[in-house]
């Protein structure tokens, strides 16, 4: 675990000494901060055309919130690339992987440390993202339950998308190759819901399951179900397991 935690705190380092991670960052609020702002302007402007007090129905959570962190999944998919192709590939390119390998730290903890610092990064993101929500809570009332379960899904989401795109960067020492190829797995996962509509019934449950889309939309619609988490969680699992036996296939070429 101290082997981990190291690598936790060099991978934090690196990634704020780097200038990737502020224009990953600058990129991801530019982006949300425009679909904020067009989003509130439709908002006021169904309002002033109710010309009285809008019905109950008439929730501002999901007309701002609920598309505006949808949007937000397939921003994510350029992000996140960005932010991960450099982990293991930059160790490649500069040759300091061998010193990690050979040191007395696991793969296991070197994958796991590189995985946490991007997570907390991410963390700290999405942390600052919660002064949209805020902002607007000064002057009207949100639905704290649907906002919850919505970040709840945004952090699931943003952890299986990492370790999705720490896989890829262990399959290439080229920083952009591992970027494309780490958005192509995220691609295929999100467009694999659009496909079961062209499939039979047994397909489309299967398809269905395997959908990013399919189990964020749950989570974004105030739906907190277990199987959604568990996809997530297993999902990442699955892909830092692979990463692992990337780094421990290198001792047999």
């Amino acid at each position: 675990m101290s082997g981990t935690l190291v690598i936790t705190r060099k991978e934090l380092r690196q990634l704020f000494s780097s200038p990737i991670a502020y224009v990953a960052l600058a990129m991801f609020f530019v982006v949300n901060g425009f679909l904020f702002y067009a989003l509130v302007g439709g908002y006021t402007l169904q309002v002033l055309q109710l010309q009285g007090t809008p019905p109950p129905e008439f929730n501002p959570t999901r007309i701002i919130f609920t598309p505006l962190y949808q949007d937000m999944t397939f921003v994510l998919m350029l992000l996140v690339p960005v932010l991960t192709m450099r982990l293991v590939s930059e160790e490649d390119r500069a040759r300091t992987m061998e010193l990690l390998v050979t040191s007395p730290v696991t793969n296991a903890a070197i994958l796991l440390g590189k995985y946490l610092g991007v997570l907390l990064l991410f963390g700290a993101l999405l942390l600052i993202s919660a002064f949209m929500p805020l902002s607007l809570a000064l002057i009207g009332r949100l639905d704290w339950g649907l906002l919850g379960s919505t970040y709840i899904g945004l952090v699931l989401l943003g952890g299986a998308f990492l370790a999705i795109g720490l896989f890829a960067s262990t399959l290439n020492e080229n920083q952009i190759v591992s970027a494309a190829i780490g958005f192509a797995l995220l691609l295929l996962f999100y467009v694999v819901g659009f496909a079961q509509q062209a499939s039979g019934p047994g397909g489309q449950q299967i398809l269905s399951a395997l959908s990013i889309s399919a189990h964020f939309s749950n989570l974004a619609s105030g739906i907190v179900d277990t199987t959604d988490a568990v996809y997530f969680l297993s999902l990442a699992g699955f892909f830092l397991f692979l990463g692992i036996v990337a780094l421990e296939s290198r001792k047999w070429r």
